[in-house]
């Protein structure tokens, strides 16, 4: 096809389809004319399925629209377009190109295709961005700023014709005060974090692949192949199969059920018209005392680990291959009990991985009593299946080959718990279950009081609670919280555990993150995990920032002069160096004043009481004041300055004085003029600083705090990208020194008794020259010639080296066991066998039942009104309506097996009802659950 040109558009389909142009091709071979409308109705790309970049991001942005979600339209300018969609539970935008079939992957273009960005505008109905800082690492670069200095002369330039865009917009469409201020607050940390990514200049994740959409001609052209390799025909290349190893955040649990009893089954992974967490995920092929426990791949080896002495599980985890299921299983000390599911598909030739392995791994599968290395290796099934101890071989260890996804084995052992392990709660830092059983009752700590307590206050809330040893925390593992979050109960179904997304250095003492807290046996628990008043004192101690702020002292020094007035301890002036006087500081106010206005002597009181709090809230780190004069003499100024506590530019400096009110436009006094300290732009200019102290003050402490913590808001994104950095380096030398002993003396406790100690791997290994010996002796004795000997010897030493070890070699043990192959057990929890574990746990009140269903079927009944707004779907946990479910023990297990999903946020657990349910059906099905259990 050969392009002819663009036309307009001309026939009525073309003109109702809203057709920004129509392209026109002609075939060479035939002439035929063909025509491409390049359509922006939804209705016309329904019907005609055709399009290329622009119209995908049309299409599937209208699809995000018409369920709810906030979406706005990015336009490339070196000719791309996708959207960005808002993500309610993140805070964020997140890239979304149709085109490719790709979500949240803002480098694919720079990083991947290879693309020369210059400018990418996001724009909705009543904003448009600047969004290009979250498609490049190197905004600040000449080249790239070459580039944007073809469309305009400077940044700022750049920004300003945004906001005339912007009061246009809104204008416009009327735009309403709550959306304004909405669209404020996006729009700021969206600026905090493009400053923090152009500082650091990487991509967090590498995208090496070019652009998958269009020929391959047409990819060259634009110059969009990236870093993809496009392999040549008639050359073989061989691929390198790595190996993979994948394990949980958080690998050990101690399940609810602790008795003599451990329950153990191995089965396939589930069909796969069985819904599953994830394509990948099958935590059900492994479950250890009801807790689905296996990490596991879709072509790999899942290991459990599980202690003989308490029934904990120790480590789970994948690979990819049994040689590095080999390596692992080499430092498993003797006598855990082991479960492995090995899932293994056919590739494409019809041959297979690991038919044979080297000596090595052959002799350490074989410390597995009952362990069939062969059928592990040989079978033409798809599926391999033990349960076993290590180093003995006990009656109960059993092995299962099959390809029947039915098929199971189910142990059941008796554990020699004469006397248990001491279990302690272990503190996860930056972790989060994968669901909630309940809240902390209110008996025990109200709601409010939950959402307000201290770390401290909540473990002890909760050890009074464990106490109880009633039956609603029998099943109870530990919790989790956060600052301004009520103490969440978790048990075995929270399983496994996952890293939260917002990082606290410091949790105990911070603000924001999520820490669990779950029983573990005591080997497996630092010595200093406890939480105590003690500790978070001293951790408060901490906040206090350990890095020196950068300071514009070129900036500074050309405006106020080398050297300003400071007061010493009594008071006295004296001259310091203008960099000495506002070293780390984070804002500098200017304050223009003089003792003849009258207004001035009224505010020099406010601002005096304004600096004095401020210096006891942020003594460093804080604000740095400098009393410029307007005052006619010397005298004045004296007098005047001497009542002051802050800093002062000289009287001699007069033409600083006028310098400095000409540059920040200061047309009368008293004015206050508030910049950052690190660039010297204005954060806070003469005409609102005034009017924020004074309100301030009147306001009391609180307010002037509050007041601060504003202007440094509105500091530039870069400064506060720099200190973020600086923060960040801190941290991070401080782990490499105190910090990082602790970690590695309560990692050494834990590998102590997770990991085999080298005297017991030497144990299990016999020394070739002193076998060599044995057996030359034993040749001599039965009349071998000694040479003759020493060559049987070697010989016979060899074999027994590669030999591996066989199960009829090992101890039996002495834990006893029963073990079947059976049917895979299908779980059966029936909304009525819910409902009655609720009744169970609430001393059989029925009138339970009837509210949490009530409270449930509105929340239904919401999403039934509006069904496209996603703000009546998603409600968090300890909201004050729906925490008349959250507090009751078995309803979220209930509300989640009737079709919500509960999932977590930064900020607290969120319940949710999906897009794809069906609320007709979902309502019917609440209507008949309450005139059943209301009668």
């Amino acid at each position: 096809m050969e392009s002819k040109g663009v036309r307009g558009p001309e026939t009525e389909a073309e003109k109702v389809g809203q057709a920004g142009r129509v392209e026109v091709y002609n075939c060479k071979l035939c002439g035929t004319e063909t025509t491409f409308p390049r359509f922006n109705s939804p209705r016309a790309l329904f019907q005609s399925r055709r399009g290329r970049c622009g119209e995908f991001a049309n299409l599937f942005g209208t699809y995000c629209r018409a369920l709810g979600f906030d979406t706005r339209y990015i336009l490339d300018f070196t000719d791309h377009v996708w959207v960005e969609v808002w993500s309610a539970r993140q805070q964020r935008w997140l890239h979304a190109d149709a085109c490719e079939g790709l979500i949240d992957r803002p480098n694919m273009y720079e990083q991947g295709w290879g693309k020369k960005l210059n400018y990418a505008l996001g724009a909705t109905h009543d904003s448009v961005a600047d969004v290009t800082k979250r498609y490049t690492r190197k905004f600040y670069s000449d080249e790239f700023q070459a580039r944007r200095r073809e469309y305009a002369p400077d940044e700022n330039a750049s920004d300003r014709i945004f906001r005339q865009m912007n009061d246009a917009l809104r204008q416009m469409n009327n735009t309403g005060k709550g959306r304004l201020e909405e669209i404020e607050k996006r729009g700021k940390a969206e600026a905090k974090f493009f400053g923090m990514v152009q500082s650091s200049g990487v991509w967090d994740v590498d995208y090496r692949e070019g652009r998958i959409s269009g020929s391959l001609a047409w990819k060259a052209s634009r110059r969009e192949l990236g870093d993809s390799k496009t392999k040549v025909e008639g050359v073989e290349g061989k691929e390198s199969e790595e190996e993979e190893t994948q394990t949980f955040f958080v690998e050990s649990l101690f399940p609810s059920s602790r008795h003599n009893d451990l329950k153990m089954i191995v089965q396939p992974p589930m069909p796969s018209n069985v819904p599953s967490p994830s394509p990948k995920a099958h935590p059900e092929c492994i479950v250890v005392s009801g807790v689905p426990s296996a990490v596991t791949l879709t072509n790999g080896i899942s290991a459990v680990i599980v202690d003989e002495a308490s029934g904990c599980i120790l480590q789970s985890a994948a690979f990819s291959n049994l040689s590095a299921a080999g390596s692992f299983l080499d430092t498993v000390p003797d006598g855990r009990i082991v479960a492995i599911c090995r899932v293994r598909d056919d590739k494409p030739d019809g041959s297979r991985t690991d038919t044979s392995l080297d000596d090595s791994t052959t002799k350490i599968l074989g410390r597995l009593g009952g362990f069939c290395v062969e059928a592990a290796t040989t079978s033409s099934n798809s599926c391999f299946l033990f349960v076993g101890q290590v180093n003995f071989h006990p009656k109960w260890a059993t092995s299962l080959e099959t390809s029947d996804s039915k098929q199971s084995i189910k142990v059941s052992i008796q554990l020699n718990i004469s006397s248990p392990l001491k279990a302690r709660l272990r503190s996860e830092i930056n972790t989060v279950p994968v669901v909630v059983s309940t809240r902390l009752p209110e008996t025990i700590m109200p709601l409010q009081t939950q959402l307000a307590a201290s770390h401290f206050q909540k473990r002890a809330a909760f050890n009074a609670y464990m106490k109880n040893g009633d039956s609603q925390n029998s099943t109870v593992i530990g919790y989790t919280t956060r600052p301004d979050a009520p103490v969440y109960l978790i048990d075995n179904q929270s399983f496994p555990f996952r890293k939260s997304e917002g990082q606290t250095h410091n949790p105990i003492a911070g603000e924001t993150s999520w820490m669990t807290f779950h029983y573990l046996p005591d080997p497996l628990v630092p010595d200093d995990d406890e939480i105590t008043e003690e500790k978070i004192s001293s951790s408060n101690n901490t906040n206090v920032p350990k890095f020196d702020i950068p300071i514009a002292d070129d900036y500074f020094a050309g405006l106020l002069g080398n050297q300003l007035l400071v007061k010493n301890a009594a008071s006295t002036p004296t001259l310091m160096d203008t960099a000495n006087a506002l070293a780390n500081t984070r804002l500098v106010a200017l304050y223009f004043s003089a003792q003849w206005c009258g207004p001035c002597r009224g505010f020099t009181p406010l601002l005096i009481e304004f600096y004095n709090v401020l210096k006891k809230v942020a003594p460093s780190h804080g604000l740095e004041l400098v009393f410029v004069s307007s005052d006619q003499d010397e005298g004045q100024f004296q007098q005047y300055y001497g009542k002051m506590p802050f800093a002062a530019l000289p009287f001699s400096n007069r033409s600083l004085a006028q310098q400095a009110k000409s540059i920040f436009g200061v047309r009368g006094i008293p004015s206050l003029v508030v910049v950052d300290a690190l660039s010297g732009r204005i954060v806070a200019s003469p005409d609102e600083s005034r009017r924020e102290v004074h309100q301030a003050c009147q306001r009391g402490e609180e307010a002037i705090e509050t007041l601060f913590r504003g202007w440094l808001e509105k500091v530039p994104p870069e400064s506060t990208s720099m200190l973020d950095i600086l923060a960040l380096s801190c941290q991070e030398v401080e782990a490499g020194t105190g910090e990082a002993k602790e970690t590695v003396t309560a990692n050494t406790k834990s590998e102590q008794y997770l990991k085999m100690k080298e005297r017991d791997k030497k144990k299990n290994t016999v020394d070739p020259s002193a076998r060599v010996k044995e057996l030359f002796s034993q040749l001599v004795a039965k009349g071998m010639e000694p040479n003759a000997a020493a060559v049987e010897a070697i010989k016979q030493a060899t074999v027994e080296q590669k030999k591996p070890l066989v199960s009829t070699e090992l101890e039996e043990g002495t834990i006893q066991g029963t073990c079947e192959n059976c049917a895979v057990e299908i779980e059966n929890n029936t909304i009525d066998m819910m409902v009655e574990k609720i009744c169970q746990l609430n001393a059989g009140d029925k009138s339970k039942i009837v509210m949490i269903l009530s409270t449930a079927k509105k929340y239904v009944a919401n999403v039934r009104k509006d069904p496209s707004n996603p703000r009546f779907r998603n409600f968090r946990l300890s909201n004050k309506v729906f925490d008349r479910i959250t507090s009751n023990p078995g309803s979220i297990e209930l509300l989640m097996k009737l079709g919500f999903v509960v999932f977590h946020s930064d900020l607290d657990f969120v319940a949710s009802i999906p897009l794809s349910v069906d609320l007709t059906l979902m309502g019917d099905v609440f209507d008949n659950l309450l005139t059943k259990y209301s009668s």
